[in-house]
């Protein structure tokens, strides 16, 4: 079992090393001068030069690599071309925020899944098992955006019951958390009821029927350990999406997270702030799944002696 971690443990870092290099210099490559940008289109080149010299632009990208690679082990990611603040302070601001919604969302999440999957898997082909399943198939055809401004449309405009943007308390919070609930929640629910199906039919839950164990301890504790593997590796992914920044719900709904950040940075050409979100979000990504691996050794015995 330790060779196994430590293997995933070295790929996982390798990972994070290669993203933070293709990120750096991809930006580099393929997006407009910042120092234009932020100088204006009628602004003269020594003023262009002048802003190049702030920013640091006017080095080549491997200069440019080392002096950012250098700052990252003093936490220093460089200060902001757009807001002329170091990068840290940005991102300490706008990532509770993110881990707030994406971190309530991802536990409701987990709580529908494993309820409604079960129940779907139990009463298959029942009046509930399609109405969850035409939910799920609803959930993931919609745009987000779309679910997103119909329900300011529903609860902010017709109703009022709840503010349409930004971020003033914890009612802020229950449309962006509600849409993200919406669009993310079939992935999990289809593979916890399709993984059930085929457990519930199992030798070990007939057997322990027949023993007599309470079906709420035989079908979510028993079934469900054995059906989580499948589950455990959608939720990996989903994660890492919704703690780095659920990036088209924050822009709906104006919500000042990291991924609203995000998109600002890439507007304005913001190189290291955009550089840090992504290798932040990419590392935050990578290390959930390294969690993940953690987690199937605990669930799956086999797992932990096959290593």
């Amino acid at each position: 079992m330790l060779g196994y971690l430590l293997h995933r443990l070295i790929t996982s870092l390798f990972l994070i090393i290669l993203i933070f290099v293709v990120i750096f210099f991809a930006l580099r490559a393929t997006a407009g001068d910042p120092a234009r940008i932020q100088a204006g289109i009628y602004a003269r080149e020594d003023v262009i030069e002048a802003y190049k010299r702030d920013f640091g632009t006017d080095k080549t990208p491997v200069e440019q690599f080392w002096r950012f690679l250098s700052g990252v082990p003093r936490g220093d990611f460089g200060t902001s071309f757009r807001y002329q603040t170091p990068i840290v302070e940005l991102v300490a601001e706008r990532l509770p925020r993110s881990l707030l919604l994406g971190g309530l969302s991802l536990l409701i999440i987990i709580i529908l899944s494993a309820l409604l999957g079960v129940l779907s898997a139990l009463w298959r082909d029942s009046w509930f098992d399609r109405t969850v399943l035409a939910i799920a198939i609803f959930g993931q055809s919609a745009p987000v955006f779309w679910i997103g401004l119909m329900l300011v449309l529903l609860f902010a405009v017709q109703l009022q019951l709840l503010p349409a943007v930004g971020l003033s308390g914890w009612r802020s919070l229950v449309l962006p958390m509600v849409t993200v609930v919406i669009v993310e929640l079939p992935w999990q629910l289809r593979v916890v009821r399709s993984e059930m199906v085929e457990t519930l039919v199992q030798d070990f839950v007939q057997t322990a029927r027949a023993y007599g164990i309470r079906p709420a301890r035989t079908y979510y504790i028993y079934a469900l350990r054995n059906a989580a593997i499948p589950w455990l590796s959608v939720m990996g992914v989903q994660a890492g999406y919704l703690l780095s920044g659920i990036i088209v719900v924050e822009v709906v709904f104006n919500y000042p997270g990291l991924g609203k950040l995000f998109i600002d940075a890439v507007a304005s050409r913001d190189y290291p702030l955009v550089q840090a979100i992504a290798i932040l979000s990419a590392s935050l990504f990578v290390f959930l799944n390294f969690l993940i691996d953690i987690v199937y050794t605990v669930v799956d015995p086999r797992i932990r002696l096959q290593n």
